[in-house]
């Protein structure tokens, strides 16, 4: 008797966070996919000039894939892709380009496997065509990061205290942070809290209307005051390193960012 092999292929859009060369020809991929979440696959020749990868497979690369799932800890099986838009800078927007390795680095920290994200998807690509047509790059990176922090679970509480869950007295300048507590520490609970920052009430501002021109998809630019903008930089280096439990690696490279 001869037992009949079904495979399940999938197809969706995904972006490319990260490759690592697995042999002479092929490539194991970590895709952050529309419909499926993060993805880890292996490209069987995904090395080679031609093939079913039409040299596609490059970091950041937006791409419509087929793969068939595998089960257990075994690497999906990447059979084909097509290129949908390769995000690359012109000219001399290195601003931009290490902006973008930045997005999908926190993409691959940020996400978890098999977990459907579309409305993330979605605000990464985006976000990723914003960088390449030069537009301001800090504006953009700030607003994907508090897009990603809303949609993955992590947004920070700035109207009541993370501990007792007593209202903020917001007409105080100055408001205690907690980064190992996820937001705002009132008076009372400060005492033995650690990791903290102070805010002011005007970057707690700052960052609503920035929610508020994301939750109605709004493409006005926000433009920051330089000591804001500071400010809020500061607020997001230190929250995201202690969530991701690391400094990420593109933080060195935003002295490079227009």
């Amino acid at each position: 008797m001869f037992a009949l092999v079904f495979l399940m292929y999938i197809q969706t859009e995904a972006i490319i966070l990260q490759k690592v060369d697995f042999s002479e020809s092929s490539l194991v991929l970590t895709l952050f996919s529309r419909n499926q979440g993060k993805i880890h696959a292996l490209a069987k020749g995904g090395r080679r000039i031609k093939g079913p990868f039409e040299s596609a497979l490059d970091l950041m690369s937006h791409i419509l894939v087929t793969y068939i799932p595998k089960r257990g800890d075994a690497l999906d099986l990447l059979t084909e892709s097509k290129l949908v838009r390769r995000f690359r800078p012109t000219g001399e927007n290195f601003g931009g380009m290490y902006a973008g390795f930045y997005l999908i680095e926190l993409l691959n920290e940020m996400t978890i496997e098999q977990e459907p994200m579309p409305e993330l998807f979605d605000v990464a690509v985006t976000s990723l065509s914003q960088l390449m047509a030069e537009k301001p790059v800090m504006a953009i990176v700030m607003r994907f990061e508090w897009q990603l922090l809303e949609l993955a679970g992590h947004f920070p509480s700035f109207d009541f205290c993370v501990h007792c869950d007593g209202e903020i007295d917001h007409t105080q300048q100055r408001i205690a942070f907690g980064h190992l507590d996820g937001g705002v520490v009132c008076p009372n609970c400060l005492p033995g809290t650690q990791q903290v920052s102070v805010i002011t009430l005007e970057l707690i501002q700052a960052i609503r209307q920035i929610r508020q021109l994301s939750e109605t998809n709004d493409e006005h630019e926000f433009v920051f005051a330089s000591t804001q903008q500071g400010a809020m930089r500061a607020l997001l280096n230190q929250y995201i390193s202690h969530l991701i439990g690391k400094r990420p690696v593109m933080f060195d490279y935003f002295k490079k960012m227009n």
